[in-house]
């Protein structure tokens, strides 16, 4: 016995059952994933392989008015001008000192020991931002 629905064109439309191949939510989701899975490869490489990389390495207090920190900048385009903004901060996270360290031209890779001065005992220090100018 055959269903009524197949076989009546009626039905078939009233219901939504085509006879194509394919359904068309799979042809939907078949280009969704295409486009999302390569934004998705995209901004994986973007970001694991940034144009300027800064790694904390340490920092140290020297005494109640600097603090020393430690740290790498990676740069992908050597010709550009970087500035990396560092900051001290003490114990209830306030900015207590901040710096603006100038890269020089031509470096790719580099290892800075930078004193930060401060007006009260810092705790700890960072690299809050590196970018070109």
């Amino acid at each position: 016995m055959t269903e009524p629905i197949k076989s009546d064109p009626y039905l078939s439309e009233r219901y939504g059952i085509s006879n194509s191949r394919f359904p068309k939510w799979l042809i939907t989701a078949i280009l969704v994933s295409v486009i999302g899975g390569g934004w998705l490869l995209w901004t994986a490489n973007h970001y694991t392989y940034p144009d300027i990389k800064s790694t904390l390495i340490s920092f140290r207090e020297i005494d109640a008015k600097s603090i020393e920190i430690r740290y790498t900048v990676e740069i992908k385009d050597p010709g550009s001008q970087v500035i990396c903004r560092l900051a001290a901060r003490d114990y209830d996270l306030n900015i207590v000192g901040q710096i603006d360290d100038k890269i020089p031209l031509g470096t790719s890779s580099e290892t800075r020991i930078i004193q930060i001065p401060t007006r009260l005992a810092a705790v700890n220090a960072q690299i809050e931002s590196c970018s070109t100018l």
